[in-house]
């Protein structure tokens, strides 16, 4: 398997995209993504244009509400939002897992009213272990952009709580921009709908800046990937990274990848090492979650510039 560059969250003219399906698949293609996602709001007209000779996807859909946006990727049958309400969002998520699909929370710090009504989310989850992902980056990079630090702490908070959830990146490609976006690697077989589904499923998840990023764990002869689960003690970390796989999307200002850092429960940061660095020996914690931050700067500000999904510890 490999870490292959995918956009999970597109729209087209069958919504309020600018681009037919077709050109969103040349599009993409263009911007060397391994695989992409059609989410279009509130409906699936656009899947039957979808072309996997020129750039594989998932079918999927937004669902579009007062209350919040869901995204919803490969549902065999179709599950009606429009009585979905705060009150019964756990049991229409239900629907859609009978469906065979994956949810996931888009923006969930996107503004609200009377910017965007039903932007933000407002759905009462009962058990996040239902949800299958978490948008915690979204649309452009810059200074304006106040979502991905809330979007990313709510993440962590439920980690702390007990929640297996991984994240996602989503540009929420309407149009053509000259402005900076992310990507979502995920660890697949081959970049086809069923893969692409089972790798979110198993939280082989990075969301990330442009630079490929991920780790393994070793111990004892075994090896262990990001949304794995091992016990506690002892362990090697092996860092892999490609700072230069997504140079086309480079940043206009200058941009620096400086250290990783090993993040656990409580938002700890338990190690941190330089970038160039291959291995790292930590001892794990039984009940706990550890993630990998590529850090770095873009125009001399500091932030993270990729985030993995987590390991667990029983």
């Amino acid at each position: 398997m490999s870490y292959l560059p995918c956009e999970l969250h597109c729209h087209s003219i069958h919504s309020d995209g600018s681009f037919s399906v077709a050109e969103l698949l040349r599009r993409a293609y263009d911007d060397h993504l391994a695989l992409i996602a059609l989410t279009d709001h509130n409906t699936v007209s656009g899947h039957g244009e979808l072309d996997d000779s020129i750039t594989p996807a998932v079918p999927g859909i937004e669902w579009t509400t007062f209350f919040g946006h869901m995204l919803v990727l490969g549902a065999r049958d179709f599950v009606d939002w429009r009585d979905a309400v705060p009150a019964n969002i756990d049991d229409k998520i239900d629907q859609v897992h009978a469906a065979g699909g994956l949810c996931g929370v888009a923006h969930p710090f996107q503004l609200g009213s009377p910017i965007c009504t039903g932007g933000r989310w407002a759905f009462d989850v009962q058990d996040w272990n239902r949800v299958d992902y978490l948008e915690v980056w979204h649309d452009a990079f810059g200074p304006d952009n106040g979502e991905n630090v809330p979007a990313t702490e709510l993440w962590k908070s439920l980690l702390d709580k007990g929640y297996h959830l991984p994240i996602t990146y989503g540009r929420d490609w309407h149009r053509q921009s000259d402005r900076h976006f992310g990507v979502t690697y995920l660890n697949m077989e081959e970049p086809t709908a069923a893969c692409a589904l089972e790798a979110i499923r198993a939280g082989r998840t990075v969301v990330s800046f442009g630079a490929k990023f991920f780790f393994r764990v070793h111990r004892w002869g075994e090896t262990y990937g990001i949304g794995g689960t091992l016990k506690r003690g002892r362990v090697i970390f092996s860092f892999f990274t490609d700072l230069h796989a997504r140079r086309k999307d480079e940043s206009d200002e200058p941009v620096s990848y400086d250290t990783i850092r090993i993040i656990t429960n409580g938002n700890k940061c338990v190690l941190e090492t330089a970038v160039t660095e291959r291995h790292a020996r930590l001892t794990l914690e039984p009940g706990h979650w550890y993630i990998c931050e590529l850090w770095g700067a873009v125009g001399g500000e500091k932030q993270p510039l990729a985030i993995t999904s987590p390991i667990y510890t029983e």
